[in-house]
């Protein structure tokens, strides 16, 4: 049996607020991100002192995108295929919020569950929704062009800015209805991992290029209300 996927109404958008915080990274707090990269005991000092350091997130303009937009940039920037991830989600937020049954044709297989736990989201469909805001943040938030899609590594994209050249390195992490701290606190434990791969980045680099770590995290809190909080990463 064939699914036939959801489509949306016509003048369907959907909301993207956004938030963007700067991380300065200096000499000190690098040699002990470096050193948290090889061992776990010194995360928590890192992630006292990053607490530090951090600026608050500031609101930005949100953006009214079509759906189309999405579903070509999942073609772009997602790491593996996926089918139908924007209807994907709706069918699942439909189901957690409403109490509607599963269509058929979704695998058991797609969903994580345990005996006191909700089933979660299809993981590709959020995955992929994720790294389509990953790059419509690098594309026109930050101008930036693709370079390359690494695929099964680290990390999710590189671009550049057409003009003064400059590398971003993308990380893109999402969550479906869960609050946007819950996001925060994703993007917050992926920085031990992440800081390390900036500062190496720029060490590798002999030139004046300027090298920035672009954190950018999702929360689909609707079909039509997003939410992405970005951390800048700057050594």
């Amino acid at each position: 049996m064939v699914r036939e996927p959801c489509t949306q109404p016509s003048g369907f958008v959907i909301e993207i607020s956004l938030e963007k915080r700067c991380l300065t990274i200096d000499r000190i707090t690098g040699a002990i991100a470096q050193a948290a990269y090889s061992r776990s005991a010194m995360k928590p000092e890192l992630l006292t002192r990053l607490g530090q350091l951090a600026a608050p997130y500031a609101p930005l303009p949100s953006w009214s995108v079509h759906p189309n937009t999405i579903r070509a940039l999942v073609r772009r920037y997602s790491e593996q295929a996926a089918f139908y991830p924007l209807e994907e989600m709706a069918q699942w937020l439909a189901y957690q919020r409403y109490g509607l049954f599963l269509l058929p044709g979704h695998q058991p297989l797609f969903y994580a569950r345990t005996e006191h736990k909700p089933i979660c989201p299809n993981r590709s469909a959020t995955a992929a929704l994720g790294e389509a805001c990953l790059g419509l943040v690098m594309q026109y938030l930050y101008h930036g062009r693709l370079l390359a899609r690494p695929i099964g590594d680290y990390p999710d994209a590189v671009c550049a800015h057409p003009i003064d050249q400059a590398i971003y390195l993308g990380e893109a992490k999402a969550t479906a209805a869960q609050t946007v701290d819950d996001i925060k606190h994703v993007i917050d434990s992926e920085l031990p991992r992440f800081i390390p791969f900036v500062i190496a980045a720029n060490a590798l680099d002999h030139t004046s290029t300027k090298v920035l770590g672009l954190l950018v995290g999702t929360t689909i809190l609707s079909s039509d209300q997003w939410h992405c909080a970005i951390s800048e990463v700057q050594v």
